[in-house]
């Protein structure tokens, strides 16, 4: 498999890289012998990377991710992410939002014992918090990196104010974001900001959290233990829209004779952009992280584009601006 330099990293990340959101339990459940079998399979089929996070079943993930990691040993680079606090009481569990420095470093060492680490390849900002200044965020991450404990550090779902207060106080090498062919709000200011100040772009979402694999129809519905069941992308007016715009994207991969169909299509658009260093895409077992890897295929082509280009604008409302249950701010 292809792979990309991350930035101004020393990080060569393969095309595709595993998601890991699935091991937590929020998509209807999850088996940690499945999750660790897609870990595997990933590796085996080419994958050289793995993305998680503390709050993906609260540690959970970063077992699974650690024991697999202690398995393959160096074969594999681990992100991970800090910056989403929980409590868990009898009413349920509770996020909001934390980045001070204070916080990302208790963070980070919690990861670490999850992770059965000593250090971690990549160590991204989940979220920025409104009220915490980036120098108090960044000055402990620079700290921590420092001490051995992160190699390279990044951000994720920043808005441009946010990348541009996160640069003034520290290197960074990477943006981790939601990005896909009907989420596409960052090419007007983040994606520009970071090709020019060489930062490297990592797509989350790829397919549309599963509205991009063709599986679904208007009458799709999630369990309450799904977090889609509440997220606007899948429960709002426009869903049928969404759903034509699927239906046209599969006969545009159909002309195109793509194996992998609309998933296929839907990465290779994702990747088009010379920002972005790689793709994120979920797998709860092992067959799904094999259909994953297959996905980094033939190249988006001219033709392909100005396609899907002319599907998209005839369902503008597919594409406007939707939330899926981002933590709130800290009180």
């Amino acid at each position: 498999m292809d792979t990309r330099r991350l930035g101004a990293s020393d990080l060569d990340l393969t095309v595709i890289g595993l998601g890991t959101w699935q091991f937590g339990g929020r998509w209807g459940g999850a088996d940690d012998r499945d999750s660790a079998a897609a870990c595997h399979a990933a590796l085996d089929a080419g994958i050289n990377w793995i993305d998680t996070a503390d709050i993906y079943g609260q540690g959970r993930a970063e077992q699974v991710v650690g024991r697999v990691v202690r398995e393959r040993g160096d074969e594999v680079i681990v992100a991970t992410k800090g910056g989403v606090a929980w409590e868990v009481t009898d009413d349920g569990l509770s996020i909001w939002r934390e980045a001070s420095g204070a916080y990302m470093r208790m963070a980070l060492e919690r990861s670490l014992t999850a992770l059965g680490m000593d250090s971690v390849d990549l160590y991204q900002v989940h979220w920025p918090v409104a009220g915490v200044p980036a120098d108090d965020t960044f000055a402990e991450l620079l700290k921590m990196r420092d001490e051995g404990k992160i190699r390279w550090i990044g951000v994720s779902n920043y808005h441009l104010a946010d990348l541009q207060d996160a640069h003034a106080a520290g290197p960074f090498v990477s943006y981790q974001v939601g990005y896909h062919v009907m989420r596409r709000q960052v090419e007007q200011a983040e994606l520009p900001w970071c090709r020019e100040h060489g930062v490297g772009v990592l797509a989350y979402g790829p397919l549309a959290h599963g509205l991009l694999t063709g599986r679904m129809d208007e009458s799709t519905s999630f369990p309450a233990n799904d977090w889609r069941a509440q997220s606007e992308l899948f429960a709002d007016e426009h869903f049928a829209d969404r759903i034509a715009v699927v239906r046209r994207l599969e006969e545009i991969a159909a002309q195109s004779g793509r194996p992998g169909g609309i998933a296929e299509l839907a990465v290779a658009w994702v990747l088009r952009r010379p920002e972005v260093t790689s793709a994120i895409v979920g797998a709860r077992d092992a067959a799904q992280a094999r259909g994953a890897a297959a996905l980094a295929a033939a190249p988006l082509s001219a033709d392909e584009e100005s396609e899907i280009d002319a599907v998209l604008a005839g369902y503008p409302a597919a594409s406007r601006e939707y939330g899926h249950g981002e933590p709130p701010p800290r009180n």
